[in-house]
């Protein structure tokens, strides 16, 4: 079959290829002399030579049109021998034969004939998709690597991503262009290679200006291509699925849902599919009814069952579940109570799927799915959905987490008692709402919880590179389980059971290999698939059917997490260093801020993030009855100082007894004007107003990824603390004391007075970098204390 895709009549390109099979001849030749001791290989390409060095070469009229659509065919299937596996030549992989520019399919797999019955359209949409510079990279990656001998660049293989609508169903695909067999001409000697063309055929630098780009125009090229099509459906709709995740945060709960939804629609392939997710929240220890998730619910929102917090009934089935997390399903209703059936069926469902999802000894919710067909559940939807089924666990931890802290801002609202420092202002508040006679609406001015003119001091305990070093723990895991599962597949006598422990070991080398390279979400996703859906059932049958193998598989399973089904002891390592580090850390603070309201009354706020953050405001306006003097100030940049050097001193000294050696960096923003702050009921927090103030908390935000102007250097290193400020006013306050630690031996002499590279939003920030100095190393301590 023979199709042409023409590129839009608005773009031009001095560049075509014409059908040879000279470059196809001189790789088989290539072949042979490669091959010339197999035997059954040399006499292939033998065949394949008589076959192909035969053909004439085409001067004026086209080869297509000299050999005709049915000789073409022919040499296509003989060629495609050489280049495909022999086992999915045909019928498991879309492919074509052709030429580039133009695109003209020569011959099709029957596989990608199947595609094109499915989507007519499939590729003539395509040479408009791909822009006229994608285009152009295409030729430079073909003429550099052909005539210069320039290997393409890591990305630089010419593949494309387009996607296709159908009954309400987004397909995604991609076309790979092999052009191994395009070889390109030009009758005169070669100008010379410019790194700019390297650049730009690589995808990392702009095409060159015109008097310096490849003369394209007297190139002849001669040849064919190669393309091949998959279906990446699943793949792109999982990374919808993740995506959904990072705006958790920013999305509306509508938005959310309807994104997952579409998303699971277009994994599974159903358009007509309602899908629903339905968390189910605990409060003291029972799973409680909320009327705003049964409304979304596909069982819920059209039965008559409710559930209810106080009925052991109710608790029973979910505790059952729990024991027994299998997919429930209804084809044509049967197995639901007869009120359920009617109800369903009046809604137009005639089969229902029940996905219970349970974390250990935990039920997160259910994942619903009903159809108005009655077959909708077979076994390739439920391997699908289970694969996404960790995302859905995390949506569902995500709506528990919120309703969580619903009920604990509920609780704050009503019964948890302020901090002392700023509770009359509250009493105040609440006062004069009642005074009014709830005239005033509780967010009218009258009603405001304000505190103008305050200072804010705020610092930062970081713990160094955590993201990394739980990475790398993540993959240590993953590489040790890999390597045990090899070692043990390998030294055993297994049962030959459809060669499966052969590729067990195959995929786990793959996986390993993939280690080498870097992971990704996807790849997380596919190892913990193939550890949890593969390897493990196969050793739990392995246990109970080869006595032999009990002892060392009892000690595979011994190491994996009962949850997870995954090694995580070096995570374990990991987690276990950041929680001692984090205690002490948030230990020592807890008993620092009793003692620092001594110096004088003031709010104060505590972040938990990967280590700890804090902010003080303090002022005359949060102590009115305590006049405020500039020496408070001055004791509160004291107490900075000085507790940031504690807080580095007791991580360095704990560095020798953690699991894992985590370091922690240490950071202060000097602030000398004051800001107004204000309560805000809906967060039911504390935030900045005005313009200037609101400067200050940009800078919290930003500074702690803060880098040394002209260097890739970060500014918070190990061993130092970092005092960030606008102007050289707002330091000059700490340098007494920083001078008084420097004399106590408690910091080197060296001050680092560093520029710092523009923040977003945020610019002519300027650092001092002090050294800490240590009385002894913590390795030494560590020693002469045991």
């Amino acid at each position: 079959m023979e199709t042409t895709l023409s590129v839009s009549p608005s773009v031009s390109f001095p560049f075509e290829v014409k059908l040879s099979f000279q470059p196809f001849v001189a790789f088989l030749k290539a072949q042979q002399e490669k091959n010339f001791t197999n035997t059954a290989l040399s006499g292939l390409y033998d065949h394949l030579l008589e076959q192909f060095e035969t053909i004439p070469t085409a001067d004026e009229t086209p080869l297509e049109d000299l050999l005709g659509p049915d000789r073409l065919a022919s040499l296509f299937q003989l060629a495609s021998l050489a280049v495909m596996p022999l086992s999915a030549t045909g019928q498991h992989i879309a492919y074509t034969f052709g030429l580039p520019i133009p695109m003209k399919i020569l011959y099709q797999s029957a596989r990608f004939t199947h595609l094109i019955e499915q989507f007519p359209d499939l590729l003539s949409e395509l040479p408009k998709d791909i822009c006229a510079e994608d285009k152009l990279r295409f030729l430079y990656q073909l003429v550099l690597e052909k005539c210069y001998k320039v290997p393409p660049g890591r990305n630089a293989t010419p593949s494309f991503r387009f996607q296709k609508h159908k009954n309400g169903l987004t397909r995604y695909f991609r076309i790979d262009i092999n052009n191994t067999f395009i070889e390109p001409h030009l009758n005169r000697s070669l100008p010379a290679l410019q790194s700019s063309w390297i650049d730009f055929a690589n995808g990392t630098g702009p095409l060159p200006e015109a008097e310096d780009q490849l003369p394209l125009g007297e190139f002849t090229s001669e040849g064919f291509a190669f393309f091949v099509v998959e279906d990446i459906t699943e793949a792109e709709t999982v990374q919808q699925l993740q995506a959904v995740f990072t705006h958790l945060h920013s999305d509306s709960e509508p938005v959310i849902y309807r994104r997952f939804e579409t998303a699971l629609r277009n994994l599974v392939g159903q358009t007509d599919l309602q899908i629903s997710i339905v968390p189910f929240s605990q409060v003291n220890g029972f799973y409680v009814h909320q009327p705003e998730v049964s409304a979304r619910s596909v069982f819920f929102r059209h039965s008559s069952t409710v559930i209810d917090g106080y009925d052991p009934a109710t608790q029973s089935i979910i505790h059952n579940l729990i024991l027994n997390p299998a997919p429930l399903l209804f084809p044509d209703l049967k197995g639901l109570p007869g009120n359920e059936q009617l109800l369903l069926t009046k809604k137009g469902i005639r089969s229902f799927a029940f996905y219970p999802v349970v974390n250990g000894s935990e039920m997160l919710g259910v994942l619903e799915m009903a159809s108005p067909h009655s077959t909708a559940f077979g076994d390739d939807v439920l391997e699908t959905i289970q694969r996404v089924i960790p995302l859905v666990q995390e949506l569902l931890r995500y709506q528990l987490h919120q309703f969580k802290q619903n009920l604990e801002r509920l609780i704050k609202t009503k019964f948890t008692p302020l901090q002392p420092a700023v509770e009359w202002k509250f009493n105040e508040v609440a006062w004069e709402y009642l005074r009014l006679d709830n005239r005033e609406s509780f967010n009218s001015e009258a009603t405001q919880v304000r505190f103008p003119q305050v200072y804010p001091l705020y610092g930062a305990i970081d713990i160094r590179n955590s993201s990394n070093e739980r990475y790398k723990a993540v993959r240590q895991d993953f590489a040790d389980q890999l390597d045990t599962i090899q070692t043990l597949l390998g030294q055993a006598e297994l049962p030959d059971e459809l060669a499966l422990p052969n590729q067990l070991i195959a995929t786990a080398y793959s996986w390993q290999n993939k280690l080498t390279t870097g992971l990704n979400p996807e790849d997380e996703l596919g190892i913990s698939d193939f550890l949890t859906l593969e390897v493990n059932p196969y050793f739990q049958h392995l246990r109970l059917n080869d006595p032999q193998l009990e002892t060392p598989i009892q000690r595979y399973f011994k190491r994996v997490n009962a949850t997870t089904g995954q090694f995580n002891q070096a995570l374990q390592v990991y987690e276990r260093s950041v929680e001692w580090l984090n205690t002490a850390v948030n230990t020592f603070i807890e008993k620092e801020e009793k003692q620092l309201q001594t110096i004088y009354p003031h709010y104060f706020e505590r972040y938990r993030t990967d280590g700890m953050e804090y902010t003080i405001y303090v002022g005359q306006s949060i102590a009115p009855q305590k006049p405020f003097e500039p020496d408070f100030l001055r004791h509160l940049y004291a107490w900075q100082l000085k507790s940031m050097m504690e807080l580095a001193s007791l991580t360095h000294l704990l560095l020798p007894r953690l699991p894992l050696a985590l370091q922690t960096t240490q950071l202060i923003l000097a602030h000398s004007q004051p800001v107004d702050i204000s309560f805000r009921q809906d967060e039911h927090r504390f935030d900045v107003e005005g313009s200037y103030s609101i400067r200050y908390e940009v800078l919290k935000k930003r500074i702690d990824k803060a880098y040394i102007a002209g260097t890739e250097e970060r500014l918070t290193q190990p061993n130092t603390i970092a005092l960030v400020y606008s102007n050289r006013r707002e330091v000059t306050d700490y340098l007494p004391f920083i001078t008084a630690l420097q004399e106590q031996k408690k910091l080197t002499p060296e001050i680092e007075y560093l520029d710092l590279e523009p923040l977003q939003g945020v610019a002519r920030l300027k650092a001092i970098r002090l050294h800490l100095n240590y009385p002894e190393p913590a390795r030494q301590r560590y020693e002469r204390e045991r």
